[in-house]
């Protein structure tokens, strides 16, 4: 697979680079049913990478 000219926008590397430290944090929300924002956390994660996935296609595919 050949190198793409153009690198991966600073925008989608901050914000998996953000759920990637969220996902080890063990102590947030996201990592604890029990906790009142558990659902409103995992709801927020979610739509972030699919959003971090369209942008990702997004980018692959004008290339």
């Amino acid at each position: 697979m050949a190198e793409r000219s153009d690198p991966l926008p600073q925008e989608i590397m901050d914000a998996e680079r953000f759920i990637e430290d969220l996902l080890q944090d063990t102590q947030h929300p996201v990592h604890n049913r029990a906790h009142p924002l558990h659902k409103e956390s995992v709801q927020a994660l979610n739509k972030m990478i699919e959003r971090m996935d369209e942008m990702r296609d997004e980018w692959l595919s004008k290339g």
